[in-house]
């Protein structure tokens, strides 16, 4: 889609979105054509109009436009990468309103990237975050306003891989009774991994999970040391090989790398939630990991304290305490 020139005297909806290539499009409409041919009432998402959206920022002064892309335009060299398309899903759950398809986001860049412009935009004040956590997917078809859907289990589409990009798009949604047509309005280069903010801690510990899941899988665990502070504190309870507090960087560092040899690189993080408190990061994450070639698994509440923008202490909470100490022994 060509951008177009803005209006400068009236306003509108504008949203910020990822595109697709022509590959995963017409992957996700061939698979589509399949599953709503046996729902009734169901109105397909045209194909050019297949997104993921970023931030929906709502009705805004179009005069606005071009500073709103100015501080979309985050960013640094490597373009994001490392996507595809993952389970289809019923949306919201409970009253389905539409099915979608969630993407699968390896390397975590389409998440820093979609927190850092949320943080862009939200200091501009032209988008407010939302409490429930992000959840990258596209909309493939919606149901009429009166129909209901029996949810289920769904055939999913094909793992295709999205091609990488450096840009996303600023769009304006234009409502009309037979659906939205968007207009792109600016295409900006935002070169897939920025750094967090310094005043963004949820930022700051979704980017060092992201360096900690490639330092696990065997990369140089330096990686993380530009993400800690020099003097970080990590609280680990337990009577394990893992226990104890760890006092300094280059000690939290080891501590990493002990967890990374008992494991032999198969140990991973999934992060469930993340919530934000004035001085402290909450997080809900399970970890996974194969000892002595049984795979064990375990639930943990993590606490952290972010300092401009780097981690300076975490205090570790199992749920299972001594389940977790027999992982570590």
């Amino acid at each position: 889609m060509a951008p177009a020139a803005a209006d400068s005297t009236d306003r509108g909806r504008l949203f910020v979105a990822l595109d697709f290539d022509d590959a995963a499009r017409s992957a996700l409409v061939s698979w589509r054509a399949e599953i709503v041919s046996e729902v009734p009432g169901v109105r397909p998402v045209a194909e050019d109009a297949l997104h993921v959206t970023l931030c929906f920022l709502g009705t805004c002064a179009m005069d606005d436009v071009s500073a709103i892309a100015g501080a979309c335009a985050i960013g640094s060299p490597a373009p994001l990468a490392g996507l595809r398309l993952g389970a289809a899903m019923w949306l919201p759950r409970r009253r389905p309103r539409v099915l979608a398809v969630a993407i699968e986001d390896d390397t975590g860049a389409l998440a820093r990237v979609q927190s850092a412009l949320a943080h862009a935009l939200e200091k501009g004040g032209w988008y407010r975050r939302q409490a429930r956590p992000y959840l990258a997917h596209v909309t493939v078809a919606r149901f009429a306003k009166d129909q209901r859907v029996r949810s289920g289990s769904l055939i999913p589409p094909p793992p295709v891989a999205l091609a990488e990009t450096a840009t996303v798009t600023l769009y304006r949604s234009h409502l009309s009774p037979t659906g939205s047509r968007y207009e792109a309005v600016r295409v900006i280069p935002v070169n897939g991994t920025p750094p967090p903010a310094a005043d963004d801690p949820v930022g700051a510990v979704r980017h060092f999970h992201v360096e900690q899941a490639r330092a696990y899988a065997g990369e140089d665990l330096d990686r993380l040391r530009p993400l800690l502070t020099t003097d970080v504190i990590w609280h680990v309870p337990g009577r394990s090989r893992i226990a104890g507090e760890h006092h300094g960087v280059d000690a939290v560092l080891a501590y990493f790398d002990t967890r990374r040899r008992l494991t032999d690189e198969t140990f991973r993080v999934t992060v469930h939630d993340l919530l934000a408190t004035e001085e402290r990061v909450i997080q809900l994450a399970g970890g996974r990991a194969v000892r002595d070639g049984v795979e064990v698994t375990w639930e943990t509440v993590g606490i952290f304290r972010v300092a401009q923008g780097r981690i300076a202490e975490c205090w570790l909470v199992p749920f299972d305490l001594y389940a977790f100490d027999a992982v570590w022994s």
